[in-house]
């Protein structure tokens, strides 16, 4: 009994192990499992991302960039099924092209879910876009590797 359980631990393991790539991602930047993103999910996103990215003005709303990034809602879940909770962060008076840095920056430490938040926290003044990037964070995630 004990050895089919040692077994099963390690077959468990192995499955939720992902299998490494001979490929190298570009800019340094991990890809996320495989996952199924629609071409236009990503269009819309990439769009989005490239309009925060010509934006220099901070922001000076306090009640839009003051606010945790926790208040966004619960979880973010991805298509691997993995799900990422929402950092207790604050965009505070950071442009959104700052925003997409900090995006770009947490996606090369691999920290998707952060990566997504400092996108949506760019979206802070369009509650129905940031509201779909929570529900598409694949295609974010996507986008973010090619853009900027």
């Amino acid at each position: 009994m004990r050895a089919s359980l040692c077994a099963l631990a390690i077959v468990g393991a192995l499955s939720i192990t992902p299998a490494l790539s001979s490929a190298d991602p570009p800019s340094g930047i991990e890809t996320p499992p495989s996952a199924v993103v629609s071409a236009s999910d990503v269009k819309k996103a990439l769009h989005e991302i490239r309009k925060s990215w010509g934006d220099f003005n901070g922001c000076d709303r306090e009640n839009l960039c003051g606010v945790y990034f926790d208040t966004y809602g619960v979880a973010l879940t991805f298509g691997d099924g993995s799900i990422a909770p929402f950092a207790h962060v604050r965009r505070q008076t950071l442009s959104q092209h700052d925003c997409i840095i900090n995006a770009r920056e947490a996606l090369e430490h691999g920290d998707r879910g952060l990566a997504v938040q400092w996108v949506m926290a760019a979206k802070a003044d369009n509650a129905p876009v940031r509201s779909w990037m929570s529900d598409h964070p694949d295609a974010v995630v996507a986008a973010l590797h090619h853009c900027c």
